[in-house]
């Protein structure tokens, strides 16, 4: 049991990335990112394939980081992440993922770790809103981080109390406390991380 959270299931992340033209990817993604495309430097294009469908993903350095944009197939934001330190995190958040792995783990080792930027939701007049792929965007390019939902995803490699080897991706909250764990099948270096 995950030491004051409530016991999560695992469940399976499966994914395989092909490498892929620019000319492959959906024309709306394409004109959709054309503000980070025109202005970052060694892009490379992907179609990912999961569990949840096909995707579309592009990995570049955009204004110094490492980000990727992911698109699903008719060419609509997925979500948008860079590659960060754990040392990057707010201290509060560092401190608690920090903490979690501590208490549930005899060893662990940080493979991958990203800030994952969602697109905002809230009800208004009683009616869910989203933001449209083109608001979530401009909210990212001018770092306008009040109005997206911010997560932490970690890819680590960890050794529990029992001995039990496992590759699991965690995503974390905006507090630090682990939304979901989800065992990978296949590795992430198997995936082209940047």
């Amino acid at each position: 049991m995950v030491c004051g959270q409530q016991k999560q299931e695992v469940t399976e992340k499966y994914e395989k990335e092909i490498s892929v033209n620019q000319d492959d990817f959906p024309e709306k993604a394409l004109k959709l990112a054309a503000p980070i495309l025109k202005n970052s430097k060694k892009t490379r294009f992907y179609k990912e394939i999961n569990a949840n469908g096909t995707f579309f993903e592009f990995k570049c350095r955009y204004r110094g980081e490492y980000i990727s944009v992911k698109f699903n197939e008719r060419g609509q934001l997925v979500d948008i992440e860079i590659l960060r330190k754990l040392e990057d995190f707010p201290e509060e958040v560092r401190i608690a993922i920090q903490q979690y792995f501590k208490e549930n783990y005899e060893k662990y080792q940080f493979n991958r770790i990203q800030i994952q930027y969602n697109r905002e939701e809230e009800y208004e007049d009683g009616e869910l809103e989203i933001d449209d792929d083109e608001e979530y965007l401009e909210e990212f390019l001018e770092l306008d981080l009040e109005d997206l939902i911010i997560k932490y995803e970690i890819e680590a490699e960890t050794v529990d109390p029992s001995n039990k080897r496992g590759f699991f991706e965690f995503l974390f909250n905006k507090e630090g406390k682990l939304e979901d764990k989800r065992k990978i099948v296949k590795r992430a270096d198997d995936n082209v991380l940047y």
